[in-house]
């Protein structure tokens, strides 16, 4: 019909949740969660600023919960850029949620209002850690390397991604290399990491595949709240 063509953006959005314990044990590593991906920027920090309700958390659980940009700037160097949301519930676990941008490669569209792309994706996520800590601390460096329609696709990207053949950068480059065996979904560094690796100076590289959905139902809010 005419006038129902679609307009491919240049770039898409994604809503990622970071989800970081008080009180983690040792090794225990962040949750990660991707929400969903937006053709707009403005679709996607709404989306952002409505996930936590969606998902059956209720605002009596946070002793903050901060959504304004001015309350937000101040907090990006320690908490990440992108940040659309920044949530610390009554037992010090911290949520944010941030938006992350990036090409896009795969032309994706979407015909919701909401401007969400309603397809299965995958998401190649690596975190960062300086210094000799398997603990994800919500400062260092969390990011979206990839984003795939397949698991395979993103599976192989992941094993990968701390390698570099043109800089000569190897396992062997590494003090620590681990990665997932050919059957498993993670390397017992984390849910759904793929890959972890510690460097020369001690830093520590966590490389996951994330399958995006969309937050779950209050129990698993209540689960987080618990644990």
């Amino acid at each position: 019909m005419a006038g129902s063509v679609q307009t491919i953006p240049d770039s898409v959005y994604h809503v990622m949740l970071l989800i970081s314990q008080a009180k983690a044990p040792v090794g225990q590593t962040e949750k990660i969660r991707i929400l969903g991906t937006y053709t707009s920027i403005a679709k996607a920090k709404e989306a952002a600023h409505c996930s936590l309700y969606n998902g059956g958390y209720e605002r009596e659980w946070f002793s903050t919960f901060e959504t304004s940009a001015d309350a937000l700037e101040p907090l990006a160097t320690s908490e990440g850029t992108g940040l659309a949301v920044y949530a610390v519930a009554t037992d010090g676990t911290k949520f944010r949620l941030r938006i992350s941008t990036s090409p896009n490669t795969l032309q994706l569209k979407s015909d919701e209002q909401d401007g969400r792309v309603n397809i299965p994706l995958y998401y190649v996520v690596q975190t960062s850690v300086p210094y000799c800590s398997h603990k994800r601390e919500p400062a260092h460096d969390t990011h979206i390397e990839g984003v795939f329609k397949s698991y395979d696709e993103a599976r192989a990207c992941a094993s990968t991604a701390l390698l570099s053949e043109e800089d000569g950068i190897t396992t062997s480059s590494y003090q620590d290399y681990c990665e997932a065996g050919e059957n498993e979904r993670d390397c017992e560094f984390g849910e759904n990491v793929i890959v972890h690796a510690t460097g020369n100076n001690e830093d520590n590289y966590f490389v996951s595949v994330v399958m995006g959905q969309v937050l779950e139902s209050v129990r698993l809010g209540e689960a987080s709240l618990r644990i």
